[in-house]
């Protein structure tokens, strides 16, 4: 009984573990797209289907945590 009690909350930790670490990814990413967006396309600011057409358009000018970003978003 005191086995499962101590080994629940490690399981829990290990089950979650890839939810937070996307989830850290996501954010990065998103950062990484701002300062990108700021840098590459800041002409089309506050347009925001501009700027992703821009982000895509210029990949490779813009950072790797940003190029992920996208294509997990399309």
């Amino acid at each position: 009984m005191k086995m499962g009690i101590v080994f629940a909350p490690v399981l829990l930790s290990v089950a979650l573990a890839p939810i937070a670490s996307e989830a850290d990814d996501e954010q990065a990413g998103r950062k990484a797209c701002m300062y990108d967006a700021l840098t590459v396309c800041a002409k089309f600011i506050p347009d925001r289907t501009r700027i992703a057409e821009c982000l895509n358009l210029n990949r490779e000018r813009i950072s790797e945590s940003c190029r992920l970003l996208l294509v997990r978003a399309h």
